[in-house]
């Protein structure tokens, strides 16, 4: 399923709360603003509703910038542009670029030629060629990259290798390669390309500030206002 960039406002009819001992609904909303229970949220049905879900940008991003930071070797930065093409009904996307010059396009269909790498794939371009990955482990590439591509490993086995890591860090007190510094890069950068989209215009950031430079409105978009008694 592909959610559109900007998620509904909408509300689902109200309808009467399960007792406490089984839904905490209160608890459930945490800071978001309060609406009225529906089932349907708390059966997986959040997505694309503006209090709880970023939209398409922000739920596949979400999965997929940090490895563009980290093949790109940009896992301590952010795009310093965000310029927002196309309409909520697609196809749309959100062109970045960074100090040096790299470009990070974030977009809602697949590239030409690609196989079925997967619901989250990522596509490395470059002056030889490029290549695409996915959650399905397989590989799509140019033909001037293919004579280059290694065996990849089979997904338990990355996965295995992914935990092995981390563990070794946590005895060790060394940063693993999925750190917070990367992760809230690949946020930050996800967030400002979804505000970007909805102010409908190029943004310029700050990456030392955290700022949009052009835009006041978006600068306030930034942050939401918390529902009592949740503090941050």
């Amino acid at each position: 399923m592909n959610w559109p960039p900007l998620p509904s406002r909408d509300w689902l009819e109200g309808q009467e709360l399960p007792p406490a001992g089984v839904l905490d609904w209160d608890r459930w909303l945490g800071p978001a603003p309060w609406r009225p229970y529906h089932p349907t949220y708390v059966q997986g049905g959040w997505r694309n509703y503006y209090d709880f879900h970023g939209g398409g940008i922000l739920e596949w991003g979400s999965h997929t910038v940090d490895l563009c930071h980290w093949a790109a070797g940009l896992d301590d930065t952010q795009p310093v542009e965000y310029e927002p093409v196309g309409g909520n009904t697609g196809p749309y996307s959100v062109e970045c670029r960074y100090a040096n010059g790299v470009r990070l396009v974030m977009r809602d269909n697949a590239w030409d030629g690609a196989l079925d790498t997967g619901s989250c794939s990522f596509r490395i371009e470059g002056d030889k060629g490029w290549v695409e990955t996915g959650d399905k482990t397989r590989i799509a590439a140019s033909e001037s990259i293919k004579p280059l591509l290694r065996p990849t490993e089979p997904a338990p086995v990355a996965l295995e290798n992914h935990m092995r890591e981390f563990i070794t860090c946590v005895r060790t007190r060394q940063t693993p390669s999925a750190n917070a510094a990367a992760a809230a890069n690949s946020h930050v950068t996800c967030h400002a390309a979804f505000i970007a989209f909805q102010r409908g215009k190029k943004l310029t950031w700050s990456v030392e500030n955290r700022e949009f430079t052009n835009d006041d409105i978006a600068n306030r978009m930034r942050s939401r206002a918390l529902r009592e008694p949740w503090r941050i």
